[in-house]
C-alpha cells in the first residue's frame, strides 16, 4: 500500500469558479449562456469612453468596433465567436478584491490590498491605466451579467488575456496574481464613490432620477453598500423595480447584448433569491 505524501499547490493551479447569470437563482429561469459582444483583438488598447459608448449603444469614437448586432441571429453569431476567442481570457471577478470576505468567500488578494465596494467597471478602469502605464496590449470584455456564485448581489465580470499559448503576453505581469495586485493598487488609489455606478450605462435601463438607498441585506448575506444599478439586490429609492422592463420597452421587447440572463429576474422585483415557498397543509377530518 503506498504512503499518502502532502504536495503543496500554488494559487495558479486553483481553477476560476464556474460562470454564473443572474438567472441561476431561485428568482430566474435557466440559463441560456452565451458571452457579451465585445471588441475584436485589434481594439485592445480601448479606454473606458469607448467601452461606455459600446455598453450604451451609442458610436464608438473610433473605427476599432465591430457594428453592434440588429437581430438575435446576429447576436448569437457573435457571442460564438467569442466565446471561440475568449477561451484563454482570465476571468476577473468584483469580489476577489472584496475586504468584508474572507478568502473562502471568494477574496483573492490580501486583507491589506483589499478594499471595499469593488465594481467591475472599475476593474475595467484599472486595466486601462495599467495597460496605458506599462504599455501592456490588454485584451478585455466586460459582461455585466455575469455573476460570481458567491457574490451575486454584484454582477459584472471581466475577462483579461494574460497568456497567449501559454505564455505571458508582456513580461511585465508575471501571472494573475500579479495582475490582481495591480489592480489593487489602483482600486485603493481609486476607492468607489456612490456615483462610480453611474458611470456604467447600459442600452436601454433608465437613469435613476434620486440618489440610491443601501441595499437591505438579507441576514446570512455580505453584500457591498455601493451596487451596480442593475444590481438584484437593488429595488426602489432612484431605480424603477420594473427597469427590465423599462429597459425592454425601449430596445423593442429585447435586453442589449449580453444581458439577456437577466430577463429571469422581471416579476421578481429585483430583491434577490426569493425565499422558499411553504408547503400547503391537507387536513382530513373523519365524519362523527
Amino acid at each position: 500500500m503506498a504512503n499518502p505524501r502532502i504536495e503543496e499547490i500554488s494559487d495558479d493551479e486553483i481553477d476560476d469558479p464556474e460562470e454564473m447569470d443572474l438567472d441561476a437563482f431561485d428568482f430566474a429561469r435557466p440559463q441560456k449562456g452565451g458571452l457579451q459582444p465585445s471588441m475584436d483583438p485589434a481594439a485592445s488598447q480601448m479606454n473606458p469612453s469607448e467601452l461606455q459608448a459600446l455598453l450604451s449603444g451609442g458610436a464608438p469614437p473610433s473605427g476599432n468596433f465591430p457594428p453592434q448586432p440588429r437581430s438575435n441571429a446576429d447576436r448569437e453569431r457573435i457571442m460564438r465567436e467569442q466565446q471561440q476567442k475568449s477561451k484563454e481570457f482570465q476571468c476577473i471577478y468584483p469580489v476577489y478584491f472584496d475586504a468584508t470576505r474572507s478568502r473562502e468567500q471568494g477574496r483573492r488578494v490580501s486583507k491589506e490590498d483589499a478594499v471595499k465596494n469593488p465594481l467591475a467597471r472599475e476593474i475595467v478602469d484599472a486595466l486601462q491605466y495599467i495597460g496605458g502605464k506599462h504599455n501592456i496590449p490588454f485584451q478585455v470584455m466586460l459582461e455585466p451579467a455575469k455573476t460570481h456564485p458567491k457574490d451575486w448581489a454584484n454582477p459584472g465580470r471581466v475577462k483579461v488575456l494574460v497568456k497567449k499559448d501559454g505564455e505571458p503576453i508582456s513580461p511585465k505581469v508575471q501571472n494573475k496574481h500579479h495582475l490582481y495586485k495591480m489592480i489593487a493598487e489602483f482600486l485603493r488609489a481609486n476607492p468607489t464613490t456612490e456615483d462610480s455606478p453611474m458611470r456604467l450605462r447600459i442600452q436601454g435601463m433608465p437613469m435613476p432620477k434620486e440618489k440610491i438607498p443601501p441595499p437591505a441585506v438579507p441576514r446570512g448575506f455580505k453584500i457591498g453598500n455601493i451596487l451596480p444599478l442593475h444590481s438584484p439586490a437593488l429595488s426602489g429609492g432612484g431605480v424603477s423595480e420594473n427597469f427590465l422592463k423599462d429597459m425592454m420597452s425601449e430596445m423593442g421587447g429585447q435586453l442589449p447584448p449580453g444581458m439577456e440572463g437577466m430577463a429571469g429576474l422581471m416579476g421578481a422585483g429585483g430583491a434577490g433569491p426569493s425565499a422558499p415557498s411553504k408547503p400547503k397543509k391537507t387536513v382530513i377530518r373523519a365524519k362523527k
